[in-house]
């Protein structure tokens, strides 16, 4: 990424913030010792919560349709800017607050960010409650 497309990213930060929902995403690190124990077994990984700014839309039936896209689906995207050198992964789960009442998000595979490095459009459902961790 070049520095034209930093000052593009920040620009269109700039433009929404304050108008953005304030956020939580919520990523598991593998331990630095490569995920295994003394004994060899797989370590259960650290969750780490990162704040972000971002909001919550909407696939228009078409795209549903010809994408594959499940019906309860919606895209998540969260301002590259506002969680700066994080990247956003299959099952990371993220958290919006609106009207004081949070919602949990999971992200499938369907991840992707725009040309300009500014926004993050994840595909994802709705949980039921905040996860485990």
């Amino acid at each position: 990424m070049g520095y034209l497309d930093g000052a593009i990213a920040e620009a269109i930060y700039a433009g929404f913030k304050g108008k953005l929902l304030s956020g939580v995403i919520r990523q598991v690190v593998t331990p630095a010792s490569g995920g295994l124990d003394e004994l060899g077994d797989p370590q259960d990984g650290v969750p780490t919560d990162t704040a972000c700014q971002g909001f919550v839309d909407n696939y228009s039936d078409h795209t549903k349709a010809l994408a594959g896209i499940s019906q309860t689906d919606v895209k998540c995207c969260l301002f590259a800017k506002s969680m700066p050198g994080l990247k956003p992964t299959k099952d990371s789960t993220v958290k919006f607050v609106r009207a004081g009442v949070a919602e949990w998000y999971q992200l499938r595979e369907r991840i992707m960010i725009d040309p300009a490095g500014a926004l993050w459009e994840c595909q994802a459902y709705k949980l039921p409650q905040e996860p485990a961790g």
